[in-house]
């Protein structure tokens, strides 16, 4: 019985490691968008209704995460279920409308509300809002209040302009002194944004007492404006700016990439996948799991038509599964809303870690069991 109690300690250990790689690679949503109708994407591709800059696959995908898109459109139930095997949403930047139906702000607002009832319960589901995506953020959690002026901050880099409590927040309390020092002297947050939140209207509306603010910048025209904030209870987090760019976009030549820059993108992407390996959700196997992975999909080369993203994922409204989505006018904003395969992997359940885990689990206790036995 030694032996056999000594083989099921490695065997257990075995297992626990296994777990445990399958935990540090999450799998995390990005909201999909909506294209507009006689936009530049709908001039060059048939029917595709909704994209994602690949920019923000790459990112997470940088820092060791995987990504699943999540389609607009869709009612209730779907984006239930799908954030309950998930380990983290990404809200990303655009230049849609909040009062446009059927599309991001309405699907940012299952997701956001979704996150929360899981919090609530004891599910860790962290939450990235990057520039658009912060301000839906805001704006669904102050249930719809609009608290948004205009800004002047297209085409700009900038540094980090810290508040002084800046490391009493959770993003950045481990920071490094050598980091901190880099993003402050050098131009490395990129901000292309006509709307933006103050302090001021923070406090006016007691925002203050929700949103922890740790970063400020000026516009163009010398607005003060929040760059980076988080929320005090749940683990939601939101910059102005764009930290996918300077790593990934090379469209503009405001676009700074150097290595500091860099460096300071690769923190935010870093840190928000470690927030993401907190969570311990699944998909029920290894072929449901594949399905649904962006890698289903292929991106198209966008920015030789003139699009201000390299790369975009565009998806069809057969492949989101949804009969229709209204027609949105092309009025404003630098929405450039890529052909996908579709291809479906066929997987044995059980060729992957996440598959397997269900059943190891009842193997070890199966096994802890005739062991004391």
């Amino acid at each position: 019985m030694k032996k056999f109690s000594s083989g099921l300690l490695i065997f257990i250990g075995a297992m626990l490691a296994a777990s445990e790689a399958v935990i540090s690679s999450p799998i995390i949503g990005v909201l999909t968008q909506e294209v507009y109708v006689d936009g530049l994407i709908s001039r060059h591709f048939d029917n595709k209704t909704s994209y994602i800059a690949a920019s923000y696959v790459k990112y997470l995908e940088g820092a060791g995460a995987r990504v699943v898109p999540i389609w607009i459109g869709r009612n209730r139930s779907y984006y239930d279920d799908l954030m309950r095997k998930i380990n983290g949403v990404l809200l990303p930047g655009g230049a849609t409308w909040f009062n446009q139906s059927n599309g991001y702000a309405d699907a940012g607002e299952h997701l956001i509300h979704l996150a929360i009832e899981l919090n609530d319960q004891g599910v860790f589901m962290p939450v990235w809002g990057t520039c658009l995506g912060m301000e839906l953020l805001v704006y669904k959690l102050a249930n719809e209040t609009e608290h948004r002026i205009n800004c002047e901050a297209t085409g700009m880099a900038v540094p980090m302009d810290f508040k002084e409590d800046y490391k009493k927040s959770r993003l950045f309390a481990s920071i490094s002194d050598d980091v901190v020092d880099t993003m402050v002297k050098e131009n490395v947050t990129y901000h292309w944004h006509q709307y933006c939140y103050t302090e001021k209207d923070f406090e006016r509306d007691l925002l203050n007492e929700t949103w922890r603010v740790m970063s400020l910048n000026h516009d163009w025209n010398g607005v003060e404006f929040i760059s980076t904030v988080e929320h005090i209870k749940y683990p939601f987090y939101g910059v102005q700016f764009h930290p996918e760019k300077p790593l990934y976009e090379f469209t503009k030549t405001s676009i700074p990439h150097t290595a500091a820059a860099v460096l300071s993108g690769q923190f935010f992407a870093d840190f928000f996948v470690s927030e993401a390996r907190k969570s311990n959700q699944s998909f029920s196997n290894a072929t449901e799991q594949a399905r649904t992975l962006i890698y289903n999909y292929k991106p198209e080369y966008t920015s030789i038509l003139g699009s201000s993203y390299i790369q975009q994922y565009l998806f069809t409204n057969v492949e989101m599964e949804i009969p229709e989505i209204p027609e949105i006018p092309d009025e404003g904003g630098n929405n450039d809303g890529g052909s996908s395969g579709g291809y479906i992997p066929i997987i044995i359940p059980g060729g992957d870690g996440s598959a397997t885990m269900p059943f190891l689990s009842g193997l070890l206790l199966t096994l802890v069991l005739l062991s004391i036995n």
